[in-house]
């Protein structure tokens, strides 16, 4: 078992004017901050069809990644954890767009989904909307020319199924 600890600073919320816009039904619950060392992180959590969704980023100031979403604050602060004891745990996505990641801008907050690319050396995870299908995203698994299809569906199962799958070939196969 891990002894994972967080070693951020406490959450701060982020305040948030009441005219802001958002998706549509989509309702904002809380957006907090905190800070570990050189990175900056976001826990967004909205509620998108009576469902919760807890998103947490990183920045370096720069660069902006999404760590997961999850179903509760407390999966995502385990992911805190891990990203806090080394970086390279947990599969971030690299986000397109210039950190921060989640963006109050002429009253519309606006933030990335569970879509990006993880890359280590020849090895990565790449994770897409599926085009026409509203709510659904696509994970592979990319080892130099060899493309494995981890799965479709919505953000939370597929960052499940990412994870799992980072993590059986970061710690060995269980079952040899």
């Amino acid at each position: 078992m891990r002894d994972l600890k967080v070693r951020a600073t406490a959450w701060a919320p982020v305040a948030v004017p009441e005219n802001y816009e958002l998706g549509p039904d989509e309702a904002l619950v809380a957006l907090h901050e905190c800070t570990c060392e050189d990175w900056h992180y976001q826990r967004l959590v909205i509620e998108r069809d009576q469902e919760p969704f807890c998103y947490l980023y990183a920045d370096d100031g720069s660069s902006s990644w999404v760590l997961g979403v999850f179903d509760t604050t407390g999966q995502a602060e385990f992911f805190l954890a891990l990203h806090n004891a080394n970086p390279l745990f947990v599969p971030a996505l690299l986000q397109e767009s210039s950190a921060p990641a989640v963006k109050l801008e002429q009253e519309q907050l606006t933030y990335p989904g569970y879509t990006g690319l993880y890359r280590v050396g020849l090895k990565s995870y790449r994770v897409e909307a599926v085009e026409g299908q509203a709510g659904t995203v696509s994970a592979e698994y990319v080892d130099r020319y060899h493309v494995e299809l981890l799965g479709q569906g919505g953000e939370k199962e597929v960052c499940l199924l990412v994870y799992s799958h980072f993590d059986g070939r970061l710690r060995g196969c269980k079952m040899c």
